[in-house]
């Protein structure tokens, strides 16, 4: 056997690839099996064709012992195939099995070729030929019986065609030789066919061997992917039923696998849009991915991701199969993200964004005829409720005023936030003026009464600035830079009251820009100088010291008071700057001086929180060599009122340095006592407004009285300002007031002026007229000081 095979071996083509073992045994049983029945039914169709030929030349017991022998060789290889199949294969056995086939093989091709040998001894020329008809059709036969195992084929194919080729020479016919030679032809090319064949099947077994592999792989990691994963496989037929739903599908669905089997895969999701987008790709077998889908599980809204592909079904037709994954956490971050970027998380009103847009459409969609309203809120005073009842308070009273808000406008108008304090409303169309003043006045109503706030009672009120398209404009920039110009008029006027843009507000804002755009160049030009007011001592009436007053002096303008600039400096920031140019030059010009007087400079709230004013402050002392003692700074009470423990901490460290620190405007706050208590002053200045009044209300005295009790229990100093006539200075001499400042005795002066430092007396016998003085605001009392 083994030499037939490596005579063989030169008809083989190319090298069959490796399979293993197992697989290669098997699938060779299985077809040889499924060919036993079609060779055995050709050997019995075959001797019967033979015995017919030959009755007359063969006996009968002939034919049977043939077709017995050929009935036995088919029945031991059913049997072996049999016994083989229940048997784990390996290695040895795999040979062992394909040596018996091919035994059997060549046992089968030695009966044939024996048996038609010896009838070919007794056959007519005409009966030789069909025997080797018959033969050929043996050996092709056997090409297809043992194609899957080429060495039983081979052994058949040779031994049969050995024993034709000396049953044709013994046979001695004219034609014998030539037949013999066909024969071998025919050998040899059904041989090499045979080969080819085996090598067609090894490939073949070799591929499905790798498909079933990967087929395997990917079932594997689709398992895993559906058990581990966070995504999960679906697939629906053409009818777009759910088919074969996996576990974890169910679970993600809430719903058990039977109830999804053979459900509408569009039925799970919420009615929308992407729906009909779903069953549009279902409908025509189109890929798609991405597409997210809303569906209510358990009574909450989920949102999933599919992505599917067409693919061919097992049983015919088309299927669709895809994979799902939830996105609800990205989804819901998502409309969070989006409804953040429109709307005031605090109040939950839309934001300026949101407002502009909606302002926008609005103008758009508006008829000709049709008026449109854009109010401006801002909350007065809401700085000094948030510093003293906390930023909690403060976060209560917007929601408190948005819902009062929302609660005054109509179904289709619009409350927004634009940022801290600042609320803007669009009226839509259908309002006239009249309605418009209506419905400010009623904002302003509402918003004046008293606040609850945890047990505190606000008193916020409120300015609104009014503009009406399209008379004031039909652009969303347009309409927001007049609606601030009426709401600024607003706060102007004394806050608290409504005011509708009007043109000339325009030039108001353009002067003012212009007063900003000066005043950085007077800062580089040296437009500004210092002003000086002594103090006095009412004891003995001497000059301790003089305050510092800064002055503008334009080169068009003239004169320029601290009332006209130190405003729009504090607005745009300039107020830092400004008060450092003030430290270093007041406290270069009081060391010049020929006495010792201290010298008084007020701090702004900017400036307290300014890093730099340390620095300024010793840089200053130590190049004019001015003693610290003598430099006195001047806060309000607004300055410990915001961020008050750093504010503290900043005195603490200029105290040290042996700064006196003074409290202006005192009386005018909300907590003064409380401020006295936390830091130690040196002084207490009497705010104006109670020394304007000494003469015409005893309260204004009473005042008086207890502040100057007050501080002179404590150690501490007291200054009275404004003083402006002989008998203020004779009654806050008796209520026990330290020193005074005011026209009684001078007017701020330049330092040129101050050539005789001696002991000032009063001007009684031609007094200074003083200045007509209006009912100051908080903002107009620091500037008024620094005047």
């Amino acid at each position: 056997m083994r030499i037939i095979s490596k005579i063989l071996s030169i008809f083989r083509g190319r090298t069959q690839p490796a399979l293993r073992e197992s697989a290669l045994l098997r699938e060779q049983l299985d077809m040889h099996a499924g060919n036993i029945g079609v060779s055995l039914s050709g050997n019995i169709l075959s001797a019967l064709t033979i015995g017919i030929l030959m009755r007359n030349n063969v006996s009968l017991t002939t034919l049977f012992a043939l077709l017995f022998a050929l009935v036995s060789i088919s029945a031991m290889r059913l049997v072996t195939i049999w016994r083989y199949r229940h048997t784990s294969f390996d290695e040895a056995l795999a040979r062992r099995l394909r040596r018996d086939i091919a035994w059997q093989a060549l046992f089968n091709a030695t009966v044939w070729g024996v048996g038609l040998m010896l009838l070919m001894r007794h056959a007519a020329p005409g009966e030789v030929v069909l025997m080797g008809m018959i033969a050929s059709g043996l050996l092709g036969a056997s090409a297809v019986t043992y194609g899957t195992m080429p060495a039983a084929a081979h052994s058949f194919t040779l031994t049969l065609s050995l024993f034709m080729i000396g049953a044709f020479t013994l046979a001695d016919l004219p034609f014998s030789n030539t037949t013999s030679a066909l024969l071998v032809c025919y050998m040899f090319v059904l041989m090499r066919t045979i080969d080819h064949g085996y090598t067609m099947f090894c490939v073949r077994l070799a591929r499905e061997c790798e498909l079933d592999d990967t087929a395997n792989t990917v079932k594997l990691l689709l398992n895993d992917f559906e058990q581990q994963g966070s995504d999960w496989l679906w697939e629906v037929n053409e009818a777009g039923l759910i088919v074969a739903p996996s576990v974890r599908f169910a679970e993600a669905a809430c719903r058990p696998v039977e109830m999804l089997e053979r459900c509408p895969l569009i039925t799970l999701f919420n009615q929308c849009p992407e729906v009909a987008i779903l069953h549009d790709h279902i409908r025509h077998f189109r890929s798609f991915r991405d597409l997210a889908l809303p569906l209510t599980i358990d009574g909450e809204l989920h949102w999933w991701s599919l992505s599917g592909r067409p693919v061919d079904s097992p049983v015919g037709g088309m299927r669709l199969r895809g994979v799902a994954s939830d996105v609800s956490a990205a989804k819901n971050a998502e409309v969070k993200v989006a409804y953040m970027a429109h709307y005031d998380g605090l109040t939950e009103l839309p934001n300026r964004v949101m407002f502009n847009e909606m302002l926008n459409h609005a103008i758009n969609r508006r008829r000709k005829t049709a008026q449109l309203a854009v109010l401006s809120l801002d909350l007065d005073h809401f700085k000094s409720i948030n510093d003293t009842l906390g930023h909690p308070a403060g976060d209560e009273l917007l929601k408190i005023v948005s819902r009062k808000l929302e609660a005054c406008i109509g179904k289709y108008d619009l409350v927004a936030r634009l940022g801290g304090d600042e609320f803007a409303v669009l009226l839509t169309e259908g309002q006239t003026i009249e309605s418009v003043t209506v419905l400010a006045t009623r904002i302003i109503e509402m918003l004046g009464q008293p606040i609850d706030l945890g047990g505190n009672h606000a008193l916020c009120g409120t300015s609104i600035g009014i503009a009406v398209i399209p008379d004031d404009g039909e652009s969303v920039d347009e309409l927001m830079k007049k609606v601030d110009l009426a709401l600024y008029a607003s706060k102007a006027n004394g806050r608290n009251r409504f005011c509708f843009y009007e043109p000339g507000m325009d030039l108001a804002a353009q002067a003012r820009r212009e007063i900003e755009l000066d005043l950085r160049a007077a800062m580089v030009r040296n437009e500004l100088e210092l002003h000086y007011q002594p103090l006095v001592m009412v004891e003995n009436q001497k000059t301790v010291g003089y305050e510092a007053l800064i002055r503008w002096n334009h080169p068009v303008k003239g004169l320029i008071m601290p009332d006209d600039f130190v405003p729009i400096a504090e607005e745009t920031g300039l107020i830092v700057q400004l008060g450092e140019w003030v430290i270093r030059n007041a406290i270069a010009e009081a060391a010049r001086w020929s006495e010792p007087l201290g010298i008084s400079v007020n701090l702004s709230p900017a400036q307290m929180k300014s890093a730099g004013l340390i620095s300024t402050i010793m840089n200053a002392l130590s190049a004019s060599g001015l003693a610290a003692e003598r430099l006195e700074l001047e806060i309000t009470e607004t300055v410990l009122m915001r961020e008050s423990a750093a504010n503290l901490a900043t005195l603490h460290r200029l105290r040290a340095l042996g700064v006196r620190i003074a409290l202006d405007d005192f009386g005018t706050g909300y907590s003064s006592l409380n401020y006295l208590r936390s830091f130690p002053f040196d002084k207490i200045k009497i705010d104006r407004c109670f020394v304007r009044d000494l003469d015409q209300r005893e309260d204004c005295q009473a005042i008086i009285r207890a502040i100057t009790g007050l501080a002179n229990s404590l150690g501490i100093i007291t200054t009275a300002e404004g003083v402006e006539s002989k008998e203020q200075f004779e009654k806050l001499r008796l209520d026990g007031c330290t020193q005074v400042q005011g026209f009684l005795y001078s007017k701020a002066v330049p330092a040129c002026e101050l050539t005789n430092l001696r002991p000032a007396t009063p001007a009684i016998t031609a007094p200074v007229a003083p200045q007509v003085l209006l009912p100051p605001t908080d903002k107009q009392q620091r500037v008024r000081k620094r005047a």
